[in-house]
């Protein structure tokens, strides 16, 4: 039995202040061993020792379960107070660096009217924009949602590695920029990978420029790791054409990592890798590549230009048909209008006709009236004229 509870002390952790009672059957008087037999269905034989025993089989299993479960209590509780502590020590980080950008842009009035416009999609296609290490996170968070910067202009700005990988980041959901200049800041291996994670996701850069960055230089020394993910991305990308990495220190070895990498890659027209330490061997089969990419391109364009021509063709047929469909219904309204018109004329003919003859009507009543009154008058006047030579007899 002592063994079985130096085993219970062995199998406790080091960090577990909580230890379950243990129960003994060979403490237990004959009733309550008895008792606790039948509670478990364990068969009794009469004998105590080996009933002890029995029970105390059972009493082990339990005791395991029980510290099992207090321990997994104390895992889960110990990882909750760790989650909780990680974000309020993130929530303290944020607001520090909130609060590092709020001061650092109150000091410049320049950056300060960029973000302005950038946040309300205003600024100027092409930006230029002036940045330190504090800056950048601010303008990366601007450009996160932008839809006006198309060129967007840092370079020779002495920026650290983090603060290109704050700009790269927003690349994965900016939809503008097309063209980017980084060149102759001190971005290097997290700059470059952060660069090529974002360029997996986005569809619309088409110009990168990294001149003068030394990518194979990290924190702990020489890392390969960006220009391995940017090798890696090549397969993926389908929408870079042009990338810069002149003088960056990428040597043979990056060298051999983005010539192969370039292989799977069949858009990259212009991929500048001088003065950065490449063999003959390299340079002749990144050539052989780039010839092979922009005979692609060419019989593309021609391709897109043939169709285009051959739409244009169609376009113009359509455009024809549907002019004589429209001269048709224009001659056809034409027509109708003119019926209408002489419709119309002739029902003003009609009326005018009907009008004349009714005032010609008018006109002999009125003669043939003032004919009977003159005559009526003349009457009266014979008879008044005859009477008085009447009287004048008399």
């Amino acid at each position: 039995m002592e063994s079985s509870r130096d085993n219970y002390d062995n199998n406790m952790d080091d960090d577990d202040d909580y230890v379950p009672p243990r129960k003994l059957a060979s403490e237990m008087n004959h009733n309550e061993l008895m008792a606790q037999l039948k509670e478990r269905g364990a068969p009794i034989k009469g004998f105590e020792d080996e009933d002890a025993e029995t029970l105390q089989k059972f009493l082990d299993v339990e005791y395991e379960e029980e510290l099992e479960q207090k321990r997994a209590e104390r895992r889960e509780a110990k990882a909750l107070a760790a989650k909780q502590a990680g974000l309020q020590k993130r929530r303290l980080l944020m607001e520090t660096l909130i609060q590092e950008e709020t001061i650092e842009i109150e000091k410049d009035n320049r950056i300060e009217f960029w973000l302005e416009l950038i946040k309300n999609n205003s600024s100027p296609t092409t930006a230029r924009i002036n940045l330190n290490a504090i800056t950048s996170r601010s303008l990366a968070k601007a450009i996160f949602n932008t839809s006006s910067i198309v060129a967007l202009d840092v370079s020779r700005m002495n920026l650290p590695d983090k603060a290109g990988a704050y700009l790269c980041r927003a690349l994965r959901n900016n939809r503008s920029i097309i063209k980017l200049d980084l060149e102759s800041n001190k971005f290097g291996p997290l700059t470059c990978s952060t660069l090529s994670e974002s360029l997996l996701k986005n569809d619309v850069v088409r110009h990168v420029n990294l001149e003068s960055n030394n990518l194979m230089r990290g924190e702990h020394g020489h890392d390969v790791s960006g220009i391995q993910a940017m090798a890696n991305m090549f397969a993926n990308n389908k929408t870079l054409l042009h990338l810069n990495l002149w003088r960056c220190n990428i040597q043979s070895e990056g060298g051999h990592i983005l010539v192969n990498g370039l292989q799977n890659n069949g858009n990259i027209i212009f991929f500048e890798l001088g003065n950065n330490g490449l063999g003959l061997n390299q340079q002749k089969k990144l050539a052989e590549l780039l010839e092979r990419n922009q005979a692609t391109y060419e019989q593309e364009q021609d391709d897109t230009n043939e169709a285009k021509r051959i739409q244009a063709e169609k376009n113009a047929i359509i455009n024809a048909e549907k002019d004589e469909i429209a001269k048709k219904e224009e001659l056809k309204q034409w027509t109708d209008d003119q019926k209408v018109l002489r419709a119309a004329n002739r029902r003003r003919e009609m009326e005018e006709a009907a009008a004349k003859a009714r005032a010609e009507e008018e006109q002999r009543r009125i003669d043939e009236e003032e004919a009977r009154k003159m005559a009526a008058e003349e009457e009266a006047a014979k008879a008044a004229k005859k009477k008085k030579k009447g009287k004048k007899k008399k």
